[in-house]
């Protein structure tokens, strides 16, 4: 016959609990992201439905942008995500530029934009010596 000792009886049930609590925490975390992915969704259709709008022989203005993709920034880490934001900011900048805005050394966000334009987040141009950082404009939407 198999016993347990008495310590590891409240083990079992912390852990139990412990994991309860984990997945509940886990459920809580899939509807808010789910609730993200919708509202994405919206944002998306209202974009595409106001470029529908505009006149087919007019071009869309040049001032309206797409707005970044909010489940694609959410997958970025923080520290990303900072440096993205400051590029829709400033749209064209060098890394000292983006250092300046964020308040961080500038081969930190040399590091990061690098690292962006290795993702396919942003695209990079020298000029003569200074290397410049931008986000690539999407494509219009057409259907």
């Amino acid at each position: 016959m198999f016993t347990m000792a008495s310590e590891e009886i409240p083990l079992a049930l912390k852990n139990a609990v412990l994991l309860a609590r984990i997945i509940d925490e886990l459920h809580e975390a899939n509807e808010k992201l789910e609730l993200l992915v919708n509202l994405n969704r919206k944002l998306l259709d209202a974009q595409k439905g106001s470029l529908q709008k505009t006149d087919s022989k007019r071009k869309p203005s040049q001032d309206f942008k797409l707005a970044p993709d909010v489940v694609a920034l959410l997958s970025l880490p923080m520290s990303l995500r900072k440096t993205v934001m400051v590029l829709y900011k400033l749209e064209k900048a060098t890394a000292k530029d983006i250092a300046n805005e964020t308040k961080r050394l500038r081969a930190v966000e040399s590091a990061s934009a690098n690292q962006l334009v290795r993702l396919g987040y942003l695209k990079k141009k020298r000029e003569g010596r200074d290397v410049y950082f931008y986000i690539q404009p999407q494509p219009e939407i057409k259907e």
